[in-house]
């Protein structure tokens, strides 16, 4: 029963959600996992969002096109690109307006090159575009975006899209394939890269506590 969970954030979902990928794999963990997103408020829905990338479950998609509302959390965005949405799917969702262009502008942007700015899972998974437009097509989605609705929000997305063009247009393999990153969300350790992802953010984590304790002691 998905009751228990209703206000539990991402870390709290973390153990519940590795025995549902462990004992009831693809449908069965994100049918669980949708039935507690439901039930959760906006703002706790959209951030654990990114969980539903993790079932490696395709479908996964559909939920999150149906169910995708505001407040729009970058989460949304990222779990539609780690599940592999297309570039024509992502291209719709532009069109559509509303919550679905705010997520389509957020995935396009997780399709960028692994960044220390991503966490270690979305850098080991390294999501690359499929089916992916010209750059001149490219460029007029974002225009057309620009042209009907202009937000201080779309145009910072769209000028990151657009400098980032050579990145999220690349032409590489995935770091993991979908149906492998319920294996990534529980051990992410045996896979390509994932070690010096793993030291380097463990690294900034140490780092950024050591100048918060150090803060706290009135240190410079």
């Amino acid at each position: 029963m998905p009751e228990p969970y209703r206000h539990f954030d991402s870390r709290e979902l973390s153990a519940p959600f590795a025995e549902q990928l462990i004992s009831n794999p693809a449908d069965g963990a994100l049918a669980w996992l949708t039935s507690v997103l439901a039930i959760q408020s906006p703002a706790l829905r959209a951030a654990n969002a990114i969980l539903l990338a993790y079932t490696g479950n395709p479908a996964a998609i559909d939920w999150i096109e149906s169910n995708v509302g505001s407040p729009v959390s970058s989460q949304w965005g990222v779990a539609a690109a780690l599940l592999d949405t297309p570039w024509p799917r992502l291209a719709g969702w532009l069109q559509r307006g509303g919550p679905h262009r705010l997520m389509a502008l957020d995935a396009l942007l997780a399709y960028r090159k692994p960044a220390v700015n991503m966490s270690p899972l979305e850098q080991i998974a390294a999501p690359v575009l499929p089916q992916q437009p010209s750059k001149a097509e490219f460029a007029t989605a974002f225009n057309a975006c620009l042209a009907i609705n202009s937000t201080p929000r779309i145009e910072s997305s769209v000028a990151s899209l657009t400098r980032l063009a050579d990145e999220i247009l690349r032409d590489e393999a995935r770091g993991v394939a979908v149906a492998d990153l319920p294996k990534l969300y529980l051990d992410p350790g045996p896979f390509r890269n994932a070690p010096g992802i793993l030291t380097q953010h463990n690294q900034v984590v140490e780092g950024m506590r050591e100048n918060l304790q150090n803060v706290r002691q009135g240190k410079s």
